[in-house]
């Protein structure tokens, strides 16, 4: 008897596991997702519009809660959740460690989980993640800025603590590292660099425009228009507010190298038009889309890719084809969906899975 129980629960155990990588079987129509966004963050509204979009057209429904970038919030939203037996659950974390507790949760209240943006905890419950590469994206832009001569650099970063901001500097900081560069200290913690890169001011802009807009004030009140050659502004909305302290300084920003992620529409124009020097298209569009078809492959029970980049175009002056460029926005990013003008298939060798994560 005792042997019959041993054999019985590892074959639960077995069925259990391989819930998690491929899913329950049944119709996907009628599942009720739980969606929680760490903040009222543009980027994330973005990624939201494009997966309502996709569950209307599945026929789930969808119960959507913006905290305002606590992680109590954030576990709070999670077990109310669970609570209300939604099918799945779609995360963009205030950070791992908020990420952590619910996924435990969820896990025991046989919920899987499945997150945006910022890389989660690969815990039991974590059932998928599409994120983009952020140590590659910032040794694409040390790429540029090499190029073109800059050595002393304003950083302003997003959140920090979400690792998403982390991940930017140091690949920023490898870039030059890669191509032999003396860089010092500038991989610790506001670290000050060395010969071949100085960081001469450090900020964090969380992610928008208005507090990326005092970080650059003061950065040139600090340094001066002579003080810096460049600045690296981790995404598009700070970009923003970095180019309105120029406007306000009476300083043209295309005398110095600017490079952003993001990618959003408006950066074409300033790309184009020559006041930042490159841009990265990387999207909350395809990236929810790409969620999207983990659940429901995850509802059909069919085998997927469980964590993963969602790929990235760099853009300059120079080279930019916005025929190849991939839209925020909700309806320009469906008009071009489907009509087939991009990649966005979830099985395409394009989405690589991430290093690090359990397939």
């Amino acid at each position: 008897m005792k042997k019959l129980l041993v054999l019985l629960l590892a074959a639960l155990m077995s069925v259990a596991a391989a819930a998690v990588c491929f899913g329950a079987e049944g119709s996907t129509a009628g599942k009720v997702i739980g969606y929680y966004m760490d903040a009222a963050d543009d980027y994330y509204k973005a990624g939201f519009e494009v997966f309502s979009i996709i569950a209307e057209r599945e026929g789930w429904k969808i119960i959507d809660v913006v905290g305002q970038g606590t992680a109590p919030e954030q576990v709070a939203a999670i077990e109310n959740f669970i609570t209300s037996g939604v099918d799945a659950i779609i995360t963009v974390q205030n950070s791992p460690h908020a990420s952590s507790e619910c996924l435990a949760k969820a896990y025991e209240a046989g919920v899987p989980m499945f997150f945006l943006t910022h890389n989660p905890p690969d815990e039991p419950g974590l059932a998928g993640f599409a994120g983009y590469d952020w140590v590659e994206e910032g040794v694409i832009a040390a790429e540029s800025a090499i190029k073109w001569g800059a050595k002393r650099i304003i950083m302003i970063e997003g959140k920090l603590g979400q690792g998403t901001a982390g991940g930017q500097t140091e690949g920023f900081v490898k870039g030059y590292m890669n191509a032999g560069l003396d860089v010092g200290d500038a991989m610790t913690i506001g670290g000050k660099g060395g010969k071949d890169l100085q960081i001469v001011f450090w900020a964090s802009g969380g992610w928008f425009a208005d507090p990326a807009k005092k970080a650059m004030q003061d950065a040139i009140t600090a340094l001066g228009p002579d003080g810096f050659d460049g600045a690296y502004v981790h995404n598009d909305e700070m970009l923003d507010g970095a180019l309105q302290a120029f406007e306000e300084a009476g300083i043209d920003p295309s005398k110095y190298w600017l490079g952003s992620s993001n990618g959003k529409e408006k950066s074409w124009v300033w790309v184009k038009e020559g006041k930042v020097t490159m841009d990265i298209n990387q999207t909350p569009s395809l990236e929810a889309d790409l969620a999207s078809q983990q659940i429901k492959a995850y509802f059909e029970g069919k085998p997927y890719k469980r964590c993963i980049f969602s790929g990235t175009i760099p853009f300059y002056k120079d080279d930019i084809d916005e025929s190849k460029l991939i839209p925020y926005e909700a309806k320009a990013y469906f008009v071009k969906r489907d009509a087939g003008a991009f990649v966005y298939d979830l099985n395409d060798p394009r989405f690589k899975e991430q290093p690090g994560y359990k397939k």
